[in-house]
């Protein structure tokens, strides 16, 4: 009775010690992940020294200038040229910021990241680290540049047309002369000014078409091809492009 005992009591002091083992070992995974781990999530994302960003293999990632509205508008036949690019570890280095990627549900159902609203690809003929084979296709598909400070979108009936990087669209005021805004005091309450530093552009559009001007309320403001760029305060989404056609005098940038 008493060896029973003594082997019950064994039992439970067994079976407790595995308990403990096991528990210790979980959570001192939980607190220090292998090195393995960690270096696959900080390599999802790269920025490239061409100024682009990659997949953890090199491959270049692209935005489709269709996407006007940040959802993905490559379907069936397309996506078998331009696969979509999905990570949960977008985060890669410094230079990139995590708040400029975000991930979308796609209306086939799959998951797809986005940098700063932009739907992400890659492009099948891209065969080594570093190709841009996709750069300027169809004069819709651009190199993933975290820099861009003027962006194009397409759109079946506007075409192309200029943007800002997060996609809001930029007009121009046919009232203006060239190198002159003549949108004063209410004016451009409803049309603020779009002004950039520096002009970084995908490219089939030419940073020399751009320049600056100061406008008679002492702002700063860019100019295409002469003419001063404004947004419009009733687009409230990306994509919007409400602005078109206002009075007749109102007109999106076109490319």
């Amino acid at each position: 009775m008493r060896n029973k005992l003594y082997i019950a009591l064994g039992i439970v002091v067994i079976v407790f010690v595995a308990v403990f083992v096991q528990r210790s070992n979980q959570q001192l995974e939980t607190k220090q992940p292998s090195a393995q781990r960690v270096q696959e999530v900080e390599d999802t994302v790269k920025l490239s020294s061409g100024g682009f960003l990659t997949d953890s293999a090199g491959k270049t990632l692209y935005f489709f200038a269709k996407d006007t509205k940040g959802t993905s508008v490559c379907l069936g036949e397309c996506l078998a040229k331009w696969p979509v690019f999905y990570t949960d570890n977008p985060v890669t280095n410094s230079e990139l910021k995590s708040s400029d990627f975000s991930m979308i549900t796609r209306s086939d159902g799959g998951r797809q990241s986005t940098y700063k609203g932009w739907p992400l690809y890659s492009f099948i003929m891209d065969k080594s680290a570093g190709d841009i084979n996709g750069e300027g296709v169809g004069g819709v598909w651009f190199v993933a540049k975290p820099n861009y400070s003027v962006a194009l979108a397409n759109d079946p009936t506007l075409t192309s047309y200029l943007v800002d990087i997060q996609g809001r669209t930029l007009y121009y005021f046919t009232k203006d002369a060239a190198g002159i805004s003549n949108c004063k005091g209410e004016c451009l309450a409803t049309w603020p000014v779009f002004y950039t530093e520096s002009v970084v552009v995908p490219s089939l559009v030419k940073d020399k078409d751009f320049g600056s001007i100061v406008n008679s309320e002492g702002s700063k403001q860019t100019t295409y091809k002469g003419k001063p760029l404004y947004y419009f305060s009733m687009d409230k989404n990306k994509g919007d492009t409400n602005g078109q056609g206002v009075k007749d005098v109102w007109f999106v940038a076109k490319l």
